[in-house]
């Protein structure tokens, strides 16, 4: 064997041996530069926990992500990295829960050893509401990097984030408005009057929810908008630049749904009527298996109506 190819393997070997005695030691952390105190750091996760006072109201104005969600506890916990500035806090006044700071690390530091800058973020919140309380609003004001919602009993809610909206199980007395730029938004068993969903840059998910209201809203610059197993008065569904699904919803007047560069699939109840319109000369249309012309109303006289239309793309309507 060449001296070479010797030296290559001991120092491989060598350095095997090293890397494990320092994982061994906690030494399987990342190592950033933060510009706020221009030197070398280890990331360090570190823990704060609130028991707030009485409140019925939550605002968060923090970029950290939030979680709220029903429990058996009466808690806030906010997790952050040490050495960074802008760590969580949470404060209640005149019934307001309110949480701020929590801003990214992403935006501050860049990974040099260890973990990659994916790996972690400035921590985030943990909000746990107990079961059996009723809050009269919840406001997510700042563009957050990600927000969930779960089982939660609430008159008003208001979200805003720059990631993902996840909220599951929620019973909503009057509206729920939510909005991202660049993420998902999903609900599932939602309960609530109206709600109205605007994504910048990604799709929409609604399933097995109750929307009593006529007017909801779902707007996708970019993304898939889908609804699927919900009740729903009617509304209005659109995107720019993907699909639209509807399957197994029971709607009780008219809803809208287009899409400027995608097709639509609708699965519609037997009695339901549908009016389908394809404005691009090239897209097909087919309603129970049937080839049909843009334009063709299907149930004209039906008390509840789609109307689907596409600029560019195919419209397949079936029926249970």
């Amino acid at each position: 064997m060449k001296r070479t190819t010797k030296i290559a393997l001991t120092l491989v070997v060598l350095g095997a041996i090293l890397i494990g005695i320092g994982w061994w030691n906690h030494g399987d952390k990342g190592v950033v530069w933060s510009h706020d105190s221009r030197s070398f750091q280890v990331i360090r996760r570190s823990k704060l926990s609130y028991q707030p006072g009485a409140y019925d109201k939550i605002v968060v104005d923090a970029q950290a992500p939030v979680t709220i969600k029903a429990g058996n506890t009466d808690r806030v916990t906010a997790s952050y990295l040490d050495n960074t500035q802008g760590r969580p806090t949470a404060t209640v006044s005149k019934g307001t829960l309110m949480v701020r700071g929590g801003r990214t690390t992403k935006k501050m530091s860049q990974t040099i050893v260890g973990f990659s800058d994916d790996d972690y973020s400035n921590g985030g919140v943990l909000i746990t509401v107990p079961r059996n309380k009723h809050l009269t609003s919840i406001d997510i004001k700042r563009e957050t990097s990600g927000v969930s919602l779960r089982d939660l009993t609430v008159k008003q809610v208001n979200v805003k984030s720059s990631d993902d909206i996840s909220l599951m199980n929620l019973t909503v007395q009057k509206g729920v408005t939510v909005a991202s730029s660049d993420g998902d938004v999903w609900a599932s068993q939602v309960k609530a009057n109206r709600l109205q969903v605007t994504a910048d840059d990604g799709d929409i998910g609604i399933s097995d929810s109750r929307l009593a209201a006529t007017n909801n809203q779902l707007t996708a610059t970019d993304g898939d908008v889908r609804v699927s197993e919900t009740k729903l008065g009617g509304g209005h569904l659109a995107t720019a630049d993907g699909d639209v699904h509807l399957q197994n919803n029971r709607l009780t007047k008219t809803l809208t749904a287009s899409t400027d560069d995608g097709d639509i699939t609708a699965h519609i109840a037997k009695t339901a009527g549908a009016k389908v319109v394809v404005k691009d000369t090239e897209g097909d249309i087919k309603v129970k298996g049937h080839a049909r012309h843009s334009g063709y109303w299907l149930h004209p006289n039906a008390t509840s109506q789609y109307k689907l239309t596409t600029s560019d793309g195919d419209v397949t309507v079936g029926t249970d």
